[in-house]
């Protein structure tokens, strides 16, 4: 099965994915009589984020990845990203800290390129990498005509199946050959537990919430604190429900959530687009499988987009979130040869 023009790819499960091909009917709500792919901006304001796909197969990443070969990868030029913005949302978030207003946000850091290679050939190049990508990461994207994103998250945002809502937190970061210290850093322990009780607060109006113990989570050139939380819900609960109480988590987000998304307010002359949004599907019988789009590319044309973000608390300090988000930057670059 080769690639369609306009598609979409979703791994719900280690090596199970799910191919869509368009066109695609986009709709406030999803049809309730089909699969549907969730694919809205990072602040939920697209008014028709439910992409209804003409068709959409099941196949596996072996069978994908001997289907599209070897393409060759796609060649971008980079812009380096403006560190004078960043120095300036840094300030005013530990401000806002400092204050009392604020304990931890996230503010990003988009670098922006221009594709040297046409991008309606560059979907296969990018698909492959994330394909080879090791596991935990679960392979995504949305492609047509005129841009798309193709990416590879190791953070789900949620699965919904019966009585059973899963998620996970996945926070802290530390260069993966240095995965064993992460677990006795202090701020990176802060930093990781103010995601998991936002999580928690959360879920609790959902039912009984069981947060597990916390580990670590080792990824190409990086590693993070991860800890599985799930909630067990006595009634079903609608999709929509769950993404606008989960999302953003403090992993991408604000804590507490009571000081607004306005503080991460400069997201660059592009916006953020799709990068920390929520992406996944719904099933005709309720079950669904929510990914956070990150470790991504975007683009728009000639225009990519490559996104990070470091969580800020008291103790962060600039030269080493802006070493991490060039650590970040760079693996996802690694990813996909770019």
């Amino acid at each position: 099965m080769a690639l369609p023009t306009e598609g979409f790819l979703f791994e719900y499960a280690p090596g199970r994915l799910l191919v869509g091909e368009g066109p695609f009917e986009a709709l406030p709500e999803r049809a309730r009589d089909r699969l549907a792919c969730y694919a809205p901006d990072f602040r939920l304001s697209d008014p028709t984020p439910w992409l209804h796909p003409a068709s959409v197969h099941e196949t596996t990443r072996a069978a994908l990845r001997r289907d599209i070969g070897t393409p060759p990868r796609p060649v971008a030029r980079w812009q380096e990203p403006d560190a004078a913005a960043y120095e300036r949302a840094f300030t005013d978030v530990m401000r806002r800290i400092a204050a009392g207003s604020l304990v931890k946000a996230v503010p990003i850091v988009l670098e922006n390129g221009e594709w040297e290679t046409d991008p309606r050939s560059a979907v296969a190049g990018l698909v492959a990498a994330v394909l080879a990508a090791p596991a935990p990461s679960l392979a995504y994207g949305l492609w047509g005509p005129d841009g798309g994103m193709v990416g590879a998250s190791p953070e789900i945002l949620f699965t919904h199946s019966g009585a059973c809502v899963r998620t996970v937190a996945v926070a802290g970061t530390y260069p993966a050959a240095r995965a064993r210290d992460i677990l006795s850093d202090p701020k990176e322990g802060r930093e990781h537990q103010n995601v998991v009780d936002d999580i928690a607060q959360a879920l609790a109006p959902f039912g009984t919430v069981t947060v597990g113990t916390r580990g670590t989570l080792t990824l190409p050139g990086l590693a993070h604190l991860k800890t599985d939380i799930h909630v067990t819900v006595p009634e079903p609960t609608a999709f929509i429900a769950l993404v606008e109480a989960l999302h953003p988590t403090a992993a991408l987000g604000v804590f507490p959530r009571s000081a607004g998304l306005s503080v991460l307010r400069d997201d660059g002359p592009h916006g953020r687009g799709r990068f920390g949004a929520p992406f996944g599907v719904e099933w005709p019988d309720g079950r669904a499988s929510v990914l956070v789009a990150i470790r991504n590319v975007q683009w728009s044309g000639t225009t990519v987009l490559l996104g990070a973000g470091a969580g800020l608390i008291a103790e962060s300090r600039l030269a080493a979130e802006w070493a991490e988000l060039a650590l970040k930057r760079a693996t996802v670059k690694s990813m996909f040869g770019l």
